[in-house]
């Protein structure tokens, strides 16, 4: 019998072996390449997760293009959009005192050039609450008083239509509260970066979170109305302090995303801020029925009761403990939202506050401290389709509060 020919041996293991080799490298390409598709479904999968669950603390929150029509006669008030995100201003350091307009300077230089700038410092000057007055009226007729504001509150909001009205009302100086509705849910939206914003600083205070630790921005889809996605490239870099301030005064729901990456995540800072109050818990689906009378279910509400608690605690551990607190009442005093109570209220009289707007539910909230004869804390929401009527609505309640805190002193 003929032996086997070497060389065709040979020939026919060096093409088997050539097809294996092929057949691996093809086995490889395609795993990476399902690896890839996998992975891309998944980041999509959990940020679209977290923008369901939570659709206010991401892009829609700082949508602050949208304009409230005031009645003639008012102040006009305007959620500001690429002014109202604040300058970021390319911060390698923290908020500190002394009186600087982020904006000034760097709103006529282009993203790209913004980006390759140094960090500017950011200084704020430290906020200070007025010496409350002294009450000219008898306690008697306070309680007299607090009862026609309530009436007058009351009797407005059963005569509108097509509109959903929650109020909570606090003097800070003596615990007296007043609530309408208080306990019904709301779309806080951006306003709810306030009890985030608290956490932070008690975090910063015990060593947890680090305000002067720089972070390089990577990146983010534009939204509407944050500064960070119109002025900045990618490498920008941005202080966590510069953050905080951001989403405060400026509302900007990017550097709030920011922020909570940096506090390991909402879940882990909800626990904190339902030990302060958790009537509605923010993470909590909750059913409801809106303003126009339509059943309504979802995450993301809060209520005005809550609300108002977030804002009375802050301020009363303001008072125990200023250092822990003095960078947030900074960033609520220089907001440049503008208020929609301004126009209830004297010129000069001082409101820290946070604004909040979902325009999809139609749902505008404003928690506030007012600093006049006493300070007071309000939460205001109103759920409305017409912006005019919402406008109207923040007025009218804000001109009965007003009366109200005058009459106690005049």
């Amino acid at each position: 019998m003929k032996a086997p020919n070497p060389t065709f041996l040979h020939k026919a293991e060096n093409i088997r072996g050539k097809r294996r080799l092929l057949t691996l490298s093809l086995l490889a390409i395609l795993s990476f390449i399902v690896l890839v598709v996998v992975f891309v479904v998944s980041v999509a999968s959990s940020q679209q997760e977290y923008s369901e669950l939570y659709p206010d603390l991401v892009g829609r929150a700082t949508d602050t293009t949208t304009t409230i029509e005031v009645p003639t006669g008012t102040k006009k008030t305007e959620e500001s959009t690429t002014d109202t995100s604040v300058s970021e201003t390319e911060t390698t350091t923290e908020l500190a005192p002394s009186t600087v307009n982020p904006d000034a300077s760097s709103s006529t230089e282009s993203t790209q050039d913004m980006s390759k700038t140094d960090p500017e410092v950011l200084e704020l000057e430290n906020y200070h609450f007025a010496t409350p007055k002294a009450q000219v009226i008898s306690h008697q007729k306070r309680a007299v008083l607090l009862d026609k504001m309530k009436n007058d509150i009351e009797q407005y909001i059963k005569k509108v239509r097509k509109m959903r009205i929650c109020f909570q009302y606090i003097s800070l100086r003596t615990g007296e509260s007043l609530g309408l509705k208080e306990l019904d849910p709301i779309v806080p939206s951006g306003s709810y970066a306030l009890p985030i914003n608290i956490i932070a600083s008690e975090m910063s205070a015990s060593g947890q979170l680090d305000p002067n630790e720089i972070i390089t921005y990577s990146g983010h889809k534009s939204v509407n109305g944050s500064y960070i996605t119109s002025k900045y490239n990618t490498g920008k870099q941005i202080s966590v302090g510069f953050l905080e301030y951001l989403s405060v005064a400026k509302s900007d729901s990017v550097a709030l995303e920011l922020l909570l990456s940096k506090m390991s995540g909402l879940e882990q800072v909800l626990p904190r801020i339902n030990a302060i109050s958790s009537f509605q818990s923010f993470d909590k689906e909750i059913y409801y029925i809106n303003y126009e009378g339509v059943d309504s279910k979802g995450t993301g509400r809060s209520t005005c009761y809550d609300m108002g608690n977030y804002i009375s605690y802050l301020y009363k551990s303001y008072v125990k403990n200023p250092s822990t607190y003095q960078a947030l009442i900074n960033s609520l005093a220089n907001s440049d939202v503008e208020s929609p109570l301004a126009s209830a209220f004297a010129p000069d009289t001082k409101i820290l506050h946070m604004y909040g707007r979902n325009n999809d539910l139609k749902g505008y909230t404003e928690v506030a401290i007012i600093d006049t004869y006493e300070p007071i804390a309000v939460c205001i929401y109103v759920e409305s389709a017409n912006k005019n009527d919402v406008a109207t609505a923040f007025s009218t309640i804000g001109k009965y509060v007003n009366e109200y805190i005058s009459a106690c002193y005049q």
